[in-house]
């Protein structure tokens, strides 16, 4: 027997391990070395976010352009050879709504609606039909086309779809979703386009949270701040410090016209209401037009250019665009509208809408409150200016059911701060008429209605990593 010695094996058991206590200085090196590495990743996805907010800002003044132009040789147009202008919108409308049925999904409507439909829902596929490329470029080409055609559709809605796509598009690179989500992304960028649109940063301010983000906590509102002010820097490097409507000094005497001015916030809640009911009602499949247009969208879009044809032939050329250049003339004095204005740019801008074709609602709703305002003035003997400006708020708070939003965009398109009060007291009073009409924003509303249907599959999610190793080695019985 050998008697095996264990002292040494044992002593070496017993033997702690030294613990080894980093240095003071290698351990600061080595949280450096992570805070720069956080702070590159971090810099790099600011960095994308403000290159995106500076592509709305330039996207969005080159799309003002477009469809200025477009708007422009219209009118042209009617002038020099008025039936080749008559007969574009039955022939351009159809043509307008195939492509965005079958090449440019998400592009037909407003825009507005597609955003908080999509903020509502941030799910990749709706982001994608949407806000994805198609929807886009859809947008961006065909609305200046049926612009061109005569529709009485406005370029700020689908501004804000164009701005809202981009930023979307931004959150597909690499991280980006560590620090910002797919919604708050959307509704920044669909607020700097209402910023560059309009050059109304503050109006943009007051969309996001009003509309766009309405009832919804808003994260990361310094990406907000930041590409309403780089998209905004854009706007005003390319076409200045100006105001949409020019500059205004219109006033009123707040005490003695104040049953004028109720009066009028009743009446805009009144026309603001029935307007965007109008509108609901034709895109509704449950009412007997909508039906006919979900049935025969192709032939309802020509009927749809007929009308407003047939209309422009009564009314004049002015049935035919957003009605911004008659709007700003008038509030300058140099042109009076008819009294029947309102009315016929309300109607041809649902007609246009009902159609299908990409544009927005914004500018004519501006338009239409300016032209009732005319009228109410003329039935009251009292100043143009200052009603117009009060029936514009009173209209698009009717349809938006944002009176802040509403009173804000207004301030600043005319740069007019004396009628701040009678602003803000007439965009509460037809609010509140218009909700008896319209239950909810316009916008929700629509954003609602819209149903989209994918042609492709759902995929597949591959596998658990060890399901997958299984079934790669299992081997199937012979026959």
């Amino acid at each position: 027997m050998f008697l095996c010695d264990n002292s040494g094996l044992a002593d070496q058991q017993n033997r702690k391990t030294p613990t080894v206590r980093p240095n003071s200085k290698n351990k600061w090196l080595a949280q450096s070395a992570r805070l720069s590495r956080f702070m590159a990743d971090r810099g790099m996805i600011v960095s994308v976010i403000y290159a995106f907010s500076l592509l709305v800002g330039f996207l969005a003044v080159g799309f003002a352009w477009m469809s200025d132009f477009a708007g422009e040789w219209n009118k042209e147009l009617f002038a020099e050879h008025m039936w080749i202008a008559l007969l574009l919108p039955p022939v351009v409308f159809p043509i307008a709504l195939w492509l965005v049925n079958t090449v440019f999904w998400g592009s037909g409507g407003s825009g507005i609606p597609q955003a908080i439909k999509v903020t509502k829902h941030p799910k990749p596929r709706l982001v994608e039909r949407l806000l994805g490329p198609r929807a886009f470029l859809g947008k961006l080409l065909i609305t200046p086309f049926v612009i061109a055609a005569g529709a009485a559709a406005g370029r700020e809605g689908p501004t804000v779809q164009i701005g809202a796509a981009l930023m979307a598009y931004a959150g597909r690179f690499p991280n980006i979703a560590k620090l910002f989500d797919t919604r708050s992304l959307i509704i920044a960028g669909g607020a700097a386009g209402v910023a560059a649109a309009f050059n109304t940063p503050l109006g943009g301010l007051m969309f996001a949270f009003e509309e766009l983000g309405r009832r919804k906590t808003m994260r990361h509102t310094s990406a907000l701040l930041m590409a309403i002010v780089l998209a905004g820097l854009v706007a005003l490097i390319l076409q200045g410090n100006y105001s949409y409507f020019g500059y205004s000094n219109a006033t009123i005497d707040w005490g003695q016209e104040w049953f004028i001015i109720f009066v009028l916030a009743i009446l805009t809640g009144i026309v603001g209401g029935l307007y965007g009911r109008s509108m609901l009602i034709l895109v509704s499949s449950t009412s007997y037009l909508g039906g006919l247009r979900s049935r025969f969208p192709y032939r309802f879009a020509a009927g749809c250019g007929v009308v407003l044809s047939l209309m422009a032939l009564t009314f004049g050329v002015e049935v035919f665009g957003a009605g911004y250049e008659e709007t700003k003339a008038a509030l300058q004095d140099s042109e009076e509208l008819s009294p029947m204005f309102w009315l016929t740019k309300m109607i041809a801008t649902v007609v246009s809408f009902a159609s299908g074709i990409p544009g927005g609602v914004f500018s004519p709703t501006l338009s239409i409150g300016a032209g009732f305002g005319h009228f109410f003035a003329g039935l009251t003997n009292s100043e143009t200016a200052p009603l117009m400006l009060l029936a514009m708020v009173g209209v698009l708070s009717a349809v938006t059911h944002c009176p802040i939003t509403a009173f804000v965009i207004v301030l600043e398109m005319v740069d007019n701060h004396d009628l701040v009060m009678p602003l803000i007291f007439v965009s509460a009073i037809s609010t509140q008429v218009s909700k008896r009409i319209l239950p909810a924003s316009i916008y929700h509303l629509l954003a609602n209605q819209i149903k989209v249907s994918f042609t492709q599959p759902e995929p597949v999610p591959e596998p658990p990593q060890e399901v997958a190793q299984a079934e790669a080695t299992t081997v199937e019985p012979k026959k």
